[in-house]
């Protein structure tokens, strides 16, 4: 029996993240227990609050009020999981509860759980995937982006290596999780782990879907003495017990990063959690910059999958399609479906006024004018219908790059008697052909066959090398040996369009010397990821007064606006991130608790790790 609680209340009110003491009442006394969800009112309000037991004390000189009940009899918030979301609220300066949030769905109590299910054998299979050498605790693997045979069946090098070492780990008692970018990476692993007979220890866990799933699913994974948990960035806060095993896929994706606050990338949450009891595993078909950053500082080991490499050639700068892609396309339509990647999608990605030659901006919104289909012009952004020029007022329009869309009818005009179809954004063709079939994507479109492309064209290329960002090469590459690892056994790879120097290294598998050559770029501009970022946003004096306590804590002014809306980025070592952590954290508690100015703005906001700040 316990007469008092310590809570932490379910708020991304970061004035609110600490633990608060309440009183229980006697008729409940006998049942609290760490980690249940509970119910309470807080200051002034009268509208009830949710939050977590933290801890049963003794005593406490806070205690004031009771709480008013128990939402949840279960304990949802283990230990483990507490101690990672204080971990990550911490890092990334946002309250726990924004952490929590994430982690722990909301309570349902009309949802009919299934009982605990008894334990089930999972078989032991021969290692499929061999390795350059033994795997250690902390390990990232390069896996060429290949596919091979199993019980008839093509599966991805990478997802059997997961799965490999995820049963492995459940053999020996403990968990695992497994996370990769999309929904579709996470059905590849299913069937994989299913193709060797681990079916009855998987639970996927689905990011988006309905709060009925995710309960019912939660609640699996915490019933279970060991599991294999696999999904997608949210599934990194499963409730596993005793975790052995971490592996993530594809960890330049950014589908692994939260692209709001707290702008966390599972990157660092893997790591995070592993900490020193689980194995961490990082899996490629390339090599990013943070993990080569990772390699070279000794805290990953570097390992090869012994696979075989596929066949990879590359095209000078010339014609878009030149002879070499034409000849691939006759060539290979024969043994099966072709695909050709592009980076754009639509008719044509920007258009061009025809009397002034000036790019085309729509009147509304001054956004870029596109042609997503056929003779529709419209924005990017708004979608308002494009009219004229509103330079000269010209009707008449040039169009810039080809889309995809136009790709597919140009296309159709060389080769009149092949089935096209498009895959981008939200179409998804289906009922595809075993033969004699042209495939158009974008990055992450194309669909998954499972006798795999008998060739991959990669057009464009200099649209990705030119696009306005650092890591322009790094994403370009990514997309592309993504595309190449749903090659057949015997595909064949042209990247049409590229320089020497980039196409040889791509061919050849020289991942790591160009993540080295970016790594060492981007350490000279002092630029992440050799170091972290943060923005900071708030009244004129709090960001004067931010920036100087954060510069004392280490940290470097890289530009400041002490506008109305005052705004500075700074930059810091990975050394100094949890000192200064602190220190901006205690100054947004404090700025936060008092409401600045009539348009009621927050104090002082805290951005850690944005990408797009850069």
């Amino acid at each position: 029996m316990s007469r008092f609680v310590a809570v932490v209340v379910e708020s991304d009110l970061i004035q609110l993240d600490r633990v608060f003491d309440f009183l229980v009442p006697e008729h409940l006394q006998a049942t609290v227990a760490i980690g249940q969800r509970v119910s309470f009112l807080l200051g002034r309000t009268k509208k009830l609050q949710t939050g977590f037991i933290v801890a049963l004390p003794e005593s406490s000189d806070f205690a004031k009020t009771e709480i008013e009940n128990i939402v949840d009899d279960r304990a949802v918030l283990l230990p483990e999981i507490y101690d990672f979301a204080r971990a990550v609220a911490n890092r990334q300066v946002v309250a726990l509860g924004e952490i929590l949030s994430t982690a722990i769905p909301s309570h349902m109590p009309r949802v009919e759980l299934e009982g605990s299910k008894p334990q089930q054998d999972v078989v032991s299979t021969p290692d499929l995937i061999r390795l350059d050498r033994e795997l250690t605790k902390r390990s990232a693997v390069l896996v060429p982006p290949t596919s091979l045979e199993h019980s008839g069946k093509l599966f991805p090098g990478w997802a059997m290596l997961l799965a490999q070492e995820a049963i492995k780990t459940f053999q020996l008692g403990k968990s695992s999780l497994l996370v990769a970018p999309e929904d579709g990476d996470v059905e590849v692993l299913r069937q994989t782990l299913d193709s060797l007979g681990a079916t009855d220890a998987v639970v996927r866990m689905t990011q988006g879907a309905k709060k009925s799933v995710r309960f019912s699913q939660f609640h699996q994974v915490l019933d279970q003495r060991n599991v294999i948990v696999i999904g997608v960035r949210s599934a990194i806060y499963a409730p596993t017990r005793n975790l052995g095993f971490i592996g993530l896929f594809d960890d330049a994706d950014d589908s692994l990063r939260e692209q709001g606050s707290p702008f966390t990338h599972v990157r660092e949450l893997a790591m995070m959690r592993a900490g020193e009891s689980s194995r961490l595993l990082f899996l490629a078909n390339y090599r990013s910059i943070e993990i080569q950053r990772l390699v070279e500082i000794g805290y990953l080991s570097d390992h090869d999958a012994l696979l075989r490499q596929p066949q990879i050639s590359y095209t000078q700068p010339g014609p878009r399609f030149d002879e070499a892609a034409f000849k691939l396309i006759r060539e290979r339509l024969d043994s099966g479906p072709v695909l050709i990647l592009m980076p754009r999608k639509g008719n044509s990605a920007a258009a061009y006024c025809a009397g002034c030659d000036a790019k085309l901006r729509c009147t509304s919104c001054g956004g870029p004018i596109w042609e997503p289909r056929a003779g529709h012009l419209s924005c990017r952004l708004c979608l308002v219908v494009h009219h004229s020029c509103r330079e000269c007022g010209s009707n008449k329009v040039r169009l810039g790059r080809t889309g995809s869309s136009r790709t597919v009818a140009e296309l159709g005009r060389v080769f009149p008697n092949v089935l096209i179809a498009e895959a981008a954004g939200q179409k998804k063709p289906s009922g595809l052909k075993a033969r004699n079939q042209i495939v158009v994507a974008t990055p992450s479109s194309a669909p998954r066959l499972p006798q795999g492309y008998s060739a991959v064209l990669i057009l464009d290329p200099d649209v990705w090398l030119a696009s306005q960002q650092l890591r322009a090469e790094q994403v370009a590459i990514r997309d592309w040996m993504e595309a190449i690892e749903l090659l057949a056994p015997n595909g064949r790879a042209v990247i049409s369009g590229i320089d020497s120097q980039l196409g040889s290294a791509i061919s050849i598998g020289q991942h790591r010397e160009l993540a080295k050559a970016a790594l060492k770029e981007l350490g000279g501009l002092g630029l992440p990821p050799t170091t972290r970022i943060c923005t900071l946003q708030g009244a004129p004096a709090t960001i004067s007064e931010a920036i100087a306590s954060a510069i004392e804590s280490g940290a470097k002014l890289l530009r400041q606006d002490l506008g109305e809306q005052a705004s500075a980025l700074i930059s810091f070592s990975y050394a100094a991130g949890p000192k200064l952590a602190q220190v901006l954290r205690s100054l947004a508690v404090k700025t936060n608790a008092r409401l600045v100015g009539t348009n009621m703005r927050r104090g002082l906001r805290v951005v850690m790790d944005d990408p797009e700040a850069i």
